[in-house]
């Protein structure tokens, strides 16, 4: 009787940890969707408001926006957005989010990753990386 009350615990335990991050994953998502939103319609300003601070901290808010107004200049206009995996990883007691996404741009496709942090109760953009080699964007 003990070992099935402890088998329930258990499964409870990992099906509200299991909720919890698809909910993670889900704002996340949504996130991801947003920023890219911003990007397709050349909204750069707007697209850094979904940063964290410890972005703009590691790299000041004019340089994000000279490389996002670059990146658009060098690879054309989004076309489309396809989040491809996602995963979490915990460094020094802090978990982080990452998607990986593949976009089409006018000029051709690029592999995407962004990675997100959560502060109080919600998440941010805290990096974000892109190349043509997906195996560089891990």
């Amino acid at each position: 009787m003990r070992a099935k009350k402890t088998i329930q615990l258990l499964l409870t335990c990992v099906i509200v940890v299991t909720m919890m991050s698809c909910g993670a994953f889900k704002q996340c998502d949504d996130i991801g969707n947003d920023f890219y939103n911003c990007l397709k319609h050349r909204e750069f300003e707007k697209a850094l408001e979904f940063l964290d601070e410890e972005a703009l901290n590691a790299t000041p808010r004019d340089i994000w926006l000279n490389g996002l107004t670059e990146k658009d200049r060098a690879l054309g206009p989004l076309l489309s957005v396809q989040r491809q995996d996602f995963e979490s990883y915990t460094v020094d007691n802090v978990t982080r989010l990452a998607i990986k996404y593949k976009t089409q741009y006018s000029s051709g496709k690029m592999y995407e990753r962004l990675e997100f942090i959560e502060r109080n109760d919600d998440f941010k953009i805290t990096f974000y990386k892109y190349n043509e080699d997906s195996t560089l964007v891990e």
